[in-house]
């Protein structure tokens, strides 16, 4: 029995923000311990700190969307993550139905199933919204409402920087269609933001010259040229994997499709994989080569990857009921993969609890309530955002926490905490645990290891003339 397209995706979304629901309501995560907690931050204190919603690191279009969402705590920034990726899925079956493709609403299947796009839903990152200002714009530009997916694509520099390749494309489409005249409006999201935000910057060339990764270098180093074809694998699942690159070819091979699929769907995914590519392989823009960027594209990976679908049941167009049971059979593969214990699936013991990281953090956070230290009037040097959380401290409030770096620490005075981590503290902002200890004098209150991921983790909670019984 054919079950209809209105079933099937209302069913799969059903299921899917359940499952969301009771994974942010029953484990505290927040898919990684850096960038995922900084969003939040800013995202969480924008109201408080105006000058946030015009962070360029932060997004400022990310922000104002989120920052409602975060006023509920982490769980609220990852209740807006699993809208928007749920908007993402439905539109991605939306605009293969509009494509005319069989099977439409199993595209959601393809998005939710993801593995570590699942588990990327439950953090404060960018990319699911990313994915859905993309997909929106798809499909605003399938119904013919043009101008209007122009208008959004031109915000997605303010969710994620390589909007801008996302934009190029456009314009090259728009070109193509001879609808140059729809050009300057790719320009209305940068116009919009220099003028909202040149009172943070001074200037309204502020959404030009703060880019934080316009630098033709990276302190992150350099891979190989395939890195990003290996590491999609990880984000996607063997199975989609391969219907994506079916999809690809049937797309080369028959050359039946229309514009905006050349250009706006397999364009787009073609130009941002590229883009990452390079910029890894060059080690050029600050790029760190991480898998994570690869979620932008889950729609346009789904739109594909259901190409790829019926691709392989073309095969068996004469006989029906081969044809089912190969139906059956993809996606079933794709909806039990995740639960394998593949390296490339979801590791469920794990995924979306704290880092073990965090879990110092909060012990820390533990040792300076049990010993009477007042958050409300003592000021914290550290670099390792999650503090700010156990420790319910205003991040960019710079009465209860500066950054732990030497500009900042020279205002270092008796009765201050400082705490080190072997992580941003070293990396980020090269302060070594010794430094603090022969040039600022500061004493070790407490210490804290444990053995993490790969590496020991390490915080060391130091004062200035401060006595602390051990």
């Amino acid at each position: 029995m054919q079950v209809s397209f209105e079933k099937v995706v209302g069913l799969l979304l059903a299921a899917f923000l359940a499952a969301g629901l009771f994974i942010i309501f029953r484990f505290d995560g927040t898919a990684d311990s850096g960038d995922s907690v900084q969003h939040y931050l800013i995202a969480r204190y924008a109201f408080g700190h105006p000058r946030l919603f015009f962070d360029h690191w932060g997004k400022p279009f990310f922000v104002l969307l989120s920052a409602p969402f975060a006023q509920l705590g982490f769980t609220g920034m990852k209740l807006f993550n699993l809208l928007a990726a749920a908007g993402a899925a439905g539109l991605a079956a939306l605009c293969c139905r509009r494509l005319g493709y069989a099977h439409a609403g199993w595209a959601a299947l393809l998005f939710i199933c993801a593995p570590y796009s699942f588990e990327l839903v439950f953090s404060g990152l960018t990319e699911h919204l990313f994915g859905l200002v993309l997909i929106l714009s798809v499909y605003l530009a399938l119904i013919g409402r043009t101008a209007w997916a122009v208008v959004l694509v031109s915000f997605l520099p303010f969710v994620r920087s390589e909007g801008l390749v996302i934009m190029g494309m456009w314009g090259l489409y728009l070109l193509v269609q001879g609808q140059w005249k729809r050009l300057p409006l790719l320009l209305v999201g940068h116009v919009a933001y220099a003028l909202a935000g040149a009172w943070a910057h001074g200037s309204p060339l502020w959404v030009f010259n703060k880019i934080p990764y316009a630098t033709p270098d990276s302190v992150y180093g350099a891979g190989e040229l395939v890195h990003f074809a290996d590491q999609l694998f990880y984000v996607i699942g063997p199975v989609l994997y391969g219907l994506l690159v079916l999809g690809m070819l049937d797309m080369i091979i028959r050359r039946k499709a229309a514009a905006e699929e050349w250009w706006l769907i397999l364009g787009s995914f073609l130009a941002y994989f590229t883009a990452h590519t390079l910029f890894w392989y060059f080690g050029i823009f600050n790029s760190m080569g991480l898998k994570r960027v690869l979620v932008a594209m889950m729609p346009l990976v789904a739109i594909l990857g259901l190409r790829g679908l019926n691709f392989v049941l073309s095969w068996t167009e004469s006989r029906k009921r081969l044809q089912h049971a190969l139906l059956f059979l993809l996606l079933a593969g794709v909806l039990l993969f995740p639960f394998t214990k593949n390296k490339a699936a979801v590791d469920w013991s794990s995924a979306f609890a704290l880092k073990t990281d965090q879990q110092l953090a909060q012990e820390v956070a533990g040792f300076i309530q049990g010993a009477d230290i007042r958050t409300d009037s003592t000021t914290f040097f550290f670099s390792h955002p999650y503090l700010s959380i156990p420790l319910g401290l205003d991040y960019f409030q710079p009465e209860q926490r500066r950054e732990l770096d030497r500009a900042a620490l020279q205002s270092l005075k008796p009765g201050d905490i400082v705490i080190w981590e072997n992580w941003f503290a070293v990396v980020d902002k090269g302060v070594s645990l010794e430094v603090l200890q022969s040039r600022y004098g500061l004493q070790v209150l407490r210490n804290f290891e444990r053995e993490g991921e790969g590496r020991k983790e390490v915080f060391v909670v130091l004062g200035l003339a401060h006595s602390i019984p051990q």
